[in-house]
């Protein structure tokens, strides 16, 4: 009998083809790859041909309509980039996770462009709504959007002046689509 080392593998590894082997336990299908979702020791069941993860502990992934922290990295005129930092409600992730929030998810109402809702280093609450990365964001709901911010111009904290976002060092309003549950200092 041949004794094979456990090979440990993490959430978004690829351990197999589709032409090899179906995804099983804690594993998914991307474009004919079966990729792990969990931390663990992989599991080959070769009579069966069937690939899987053996899970050391469940794995902290995003999923559809998780509620995320995040902080915008990169920004063009009708998406946003943002690094996942938490995940509302579960425990610290388990890996670097992106998403993307496009314009046309960022408010209720029709917006022409994402900076009228959000600049680079903002801090957001957004919704996933897709199970794939980098995940889709949706910051339309009243309690998502920016909960911290910087001016755009100096990288001071914004505050909070007539219900609206404002730089007291460069004595200036900004665009932004608020959380409800926004963490800005100041006047509401």
């Amino acid at each position: 009998m041949v004794k094979y080392k456990k090979k440990v593998v993490t959430p978004g590894e690829k351990i197999g083809v589709i032409e090899e082997y179906m995804p099983g336990s804690n594993t998914y299908e991307d474009d004919g790859n079966v990729i792990s979702s969990a931390v663990g020791t992989l599991d080959i069941d070769a009579q069966n041909r069937k690939i899987g993860v053996k899970a050391e502990k469940r794995a902290v992934i995003p999923e559809v309509g998780d509620v995320i922290e995040g902080v915008i990295t990169m920004m063009k005129e009708d998406v946003a980039q943002v690094k996942i930092i938490d995940i509302k409600g579960k425990k610290p992730l388990t890996g670097d996770f992106s998403g993307s929030l496009h314009v046309s998810q960022a408010a209720k109402s029709y917006t022409t462009s994402i900076y009228d809702v959000a600049n680079l280093n903002d801090r957001i609450l957004a919704k996933i709504t897709t199970s794939w990365m980098p995940y889709q964001l949706s910051t339309a709901d009243d309690d998502l959007g920016v909960i911290y911010g910087v001016c755009i111009r100096c990288g001071d904290e914004l505050v909070l002046k007539g219900g609206r976002p404002f730089c007291k060092r460069d004595n200036l309003y900004e665009k932004k689509k608020l959380s409800g549950l926004n963490v800005f200092k100041g006047e509401k």
